[in-house]
């Protein structure tokens, strides 16, 4: 998966879906809340939160998925080494950290939604 295939993904969420430049990367934000991160913790990585429950699911979805370091470690933060990573993989990943960041909204994403390259509106 490049970066330019990620963003697109993370858009595609429907117009709801902020971006924001932040130094070098590219935060994702629905409600003020990010959601997910591009070029961090480097160029070529980004990363998700998901609920801290959904963690242990969420890494064993790819090789290339790993939990924060550090204190956070547990903190449902999920660094993605995008080369690694299939489209398949980011889908999910994505739509389970738009709907944590989310959670008000009434209907949660749907990576299949996202997949077909349908919008989610609110």
């Amino acid at each position: 998966m490049t970066p330019d295939e990620f963003s697109e993904l993370a858009m595609g969420f429907g117009p709801i879906v902020q971006a924001k430049a932040i130094l070098e990367t590219v935060q994702f934000r629905i409600g003020g809340k990010a959601f997910a991160t591009l070029g961090w913790p480097a160029a070529g990585w980004a990363v998700v939160k998901v609920a801290p429950s959904r963690q242990a699911w969420a890494l064993s979805l790819s090789q290339g998925l790993a939990p924060e370091p550090g204190r956070r470690r547990k903190a449902g933060i999920i660094l993605m080494r995008l080369a690694a990573i299939d489209e398949a993989v980011a889908v999910d990943l994505l739509a389970d950290a738009w709907s944590f960041a989310h959670r008000s909204d009434a209907r949660p994403a749907r990576a299949a939604d996202v997949a077909a390259g349908r919008a989610l509106s609110a």
